[in-house]
């Protein structure tokens, strides 16, 4: 229709009105770009909201995991000192094999899920986002996850390598865990036989005699440092997760 008008105003020289629906074509062009431009960013802004508030989810998933993880962690510390205590103790009267299980071969890492994290990095608008704060916290955290995990893979590791295979070299793996187990009220992980005893296979004396080595005491050291190092890790990315759960509250509203 316009086009219509245009060549009737040419053929009778109206160069006024040829002017006019030039200008209306040119400001209907420009007006549909900023309409499907603005259509193009609300969905982007939508997608990225959808995005944040799965990962804010997520997030509150992580943070739930570190205090649960976070308590575990120090009781095995607690129980590296209740059993330096304990072989110190002059009066000891009995093998502390729970306190001996807990400390040489109980380890485990944390599941932290990051899905959601990883698809709104790989979301351009979130890149695109005018708040600053909310993308460079963001942008950290797949560091700040692996920082945390770092000190629980390197206790496996010795649980694997140094602390499990020592332990078994003086308490026989297959009585001790099935006694351990027995203690906690679990089913017991080796077949043994029945009625088998700590004291079958290794006395009191001689457990204290290898409690009193330095080796063992440092052992038991090493072992509540590592705890130590890994519930500060947690509680330094329990921090983090905080305050991006915070940033991105308030980029949702």
């Amino acid at each position: 229709m316009i086009l219509r008008r245009v060549i009737e105003h040419v053929k009778t020289q109206n160069w006024v009105a040829v002017f006019l629906d030039f200008v209306i074509v040119v400001v209907g062009i420009l007006i549909a770009f900023q309409i499907n431009a603005w259509s193009a960013r609300q969905a982007e802004k939508q997608s990225l909201h959808v995005a944040l508030e799965r990962l804010r989810d997520e997030i509150q998933l992580n943070i739930g995991v570190i205090d649960e993880n976070s308590k575990l962690h120090d009781d095995i510390a607690a129980a590296g000192h209740e059993l330096l205590d304990a072989i110190r103790d002059p009066e000891l009267d009995e093998i502390p094999m729970v306190l001996i299980g807990t400390v040489f071969a109980e380890g485990f890492t944390s599941d932290y899920s990051t899905g959601a994290l990883t698809y709104v990095l790989n979301q351009q608008p979130f890149h695109n986002t005018e708040n600053g704060d909310l993308r460079r916290i963001i942008t950290t955290l797949p560091a700040q996850y692996l920082d945390a995990l770092e000190d629980e893979r390197v206790t496996i590791q010795l649980l694997d390598r140094q602390w499990v295979p020592y332990i078994s070299q003086y308490l026989p793996v297959e009585t001790f865990w099935n006694l351990v187990n027995e203690k906690r009220d679990r089913a017991g992980s080796f077949q043994s036989e029945d009625g088998a005893t700590i004291q079958d296979v290794v006395s009191l004396d001689e457990f204290k005699q290898l409690a009193s080595t330095l080796r063992f005491q440092n052992e038991i050291v090493n072992r509540i440092g590592y705890q130590d190092l890994i519930v500060i890790e947690q509680r330094e990315l329990r921090k983090v997760l905080g305050q991006a759960l915070a940033l991105i509250e308030e980029e949702l509203e």
